[in-house]
């Protein structure tokens, strides 16, 4: 039998092989670690954060156009960008500029691409909005325009070393990208990490004006017995829960509504239920109206046809227990809750405008609500 040689080099696993390379490769790395200059990441986060936020605002919507067609041409996602995304200091600047040297190339260019599309102005608008107050650093846009110009010049000198072949095929990789962004700049719409979008940030601020509104000296002292509170924290929730199916014009309508939004509702909802049926229960100004208007939309719910399926009416009779009850027993049963409801919302509404006869709020809160109903007949 042949004795085997441990130095002849066919000999050696693919294992052995690979651990080897990996070895050489580490080496290397460190070597070229220790040539770097100390401050070069501190030179570079600025870019690398811009571009960062620039390309999670692009590549958060995954399946949008440019996405899609960064993948298919440069197997460009959201996985290159954690990787990017993961340099925080000069040694992982390093792995990323020797390991994903053509991935950080095109991070970069589509980092400026997203800063003259459609995407500019909000991202520029983020960028203010989170922008620490002492933070010397401005001119985001154009800090990266030139910057990563000069960066990209430089990357495309290291990845071709003078291959004109090279350099002409980086150059058309970058022009395909670019046109990319020049075709479907028209798709293109923002990511926001939750909380941040523009709409997010200002319905934060309407719901905080309504609870600086909610804790104002109480305006009125009301007597409640146990089926008004049930029956109006049931009004309370209904609002927000139209305006969510969305189903209905008026239902819709019903997401403007100063007075509805769901925070408010929900937490005067919760007072309500965990309130005192012996104590009289305080209502602020901003709360009277908006319980005011919450009964209106109750009262009209029980009547018409809220839901694109029925009334509050309907929708009771066809969820109702057939094996418990008859057809006819169900329709009783939904006839009489309806009533009741009706009853009591009329009758809350009635209190209200028998007590405020000249309230311009009053009035103009239920003509808020009188031309929403208006929706209903369309």
């Amino acid at each position: 039998m042949a004795d085997f040689d441990d130095d002849d080099p066919d000999a050696r696993s693919e294992e052995e092989n690979d651990a080897e390379q990996a070895a050489h490769f580490e080496a290397e790395l460190q070597r070229q670690i220790a040539l770097l200059p100390p401050e070069l990441y501190e030179t570079m986060h600025p870019l690398l954060l811009l571009a960062s936020v620039a390309n999670y605002m692009l590549l958060g919507h995954d399946e949008d156009p440019v996405p899609l067609a960064l993948k298919e041409l440069l197997d460009y996602d959201l996985d290159t960008l954690k990787i990017m995304s993961g340099v925080t200091d000069n040694p992982s600047l390093a792995r990323v500029m020797a390991a994903h040297t053509l991935q950080l190339f095109d991070f970069v260019v589509v980092g400026r691409l997203v800063f003259e599309s459609a995407l500019d102005e909000p991202l520029r608008a983020y960028l203010a909005r989170n922008q620490a107050p002492d933070e010397a650093f401005t001119g985001p846009r154009e800090y990266l325009l030139t910057f990563g110009e000069s960066l990209l010049e430089n990357m495309g000198q290291y990845l071709t070393a003078g291959d004109a072949g090279l350099r002409e095929e980086l150059r058309l990789r970058r022009l395909q990208t670019e046109s990319i962004f020049a075709r479907l700049d028209d798709t293109l719409r923002p990511f926001y990490p939750p909380g941040h979008s523009p709409e997010e940030i200002a319905a934060d601020a309407l719901d905080a004006a309504d609870e600086a509104e909610d804790a104002e000296e109480p305006a009125v002292h009301v007597a409640f017995n146990e089926g008004q509170r049930v029956t109006l924290g049931t009004a309370l929730r209904l609002p927000y829960l139209l305006a969510e199916l969305g189903e209905t014009a008026f239902g819709r309508a019903l997401g403007g509504v100063r007075r509805l939004r769901r925070k408010a509702l929900e937490r005067l909802a919760a007072r309500l239920a965990a309130s005192d049926v012996e104590e009289p229960f305080t209502l602020t100004r901003s709360e009277l109206l908006r319980l005011y208007q919450a009964a209106q939309v109750c009262a009209l719910s029980t009547v018409t046809d809220v839901l694109a399926g029925g009334s509050l009416e309907d929708v009771m009779r066809r969820t109702a227990d057939e094996d418990e009850e008859s057809p006819e027993e169900i329709a009783e049963s939904a006839r009489h809750a309806r009533e009741v409801l009706l009853m009591m919302m009329a009758g809350f509404v009635e209190v209200v405008e028998i007590n405020h006869p000249d309230d311009e709020e009053i009035a103009g809160a239920k003509a808020e609500i009188s031309r929403l109903a208006e929706l209903l007949a369309e």
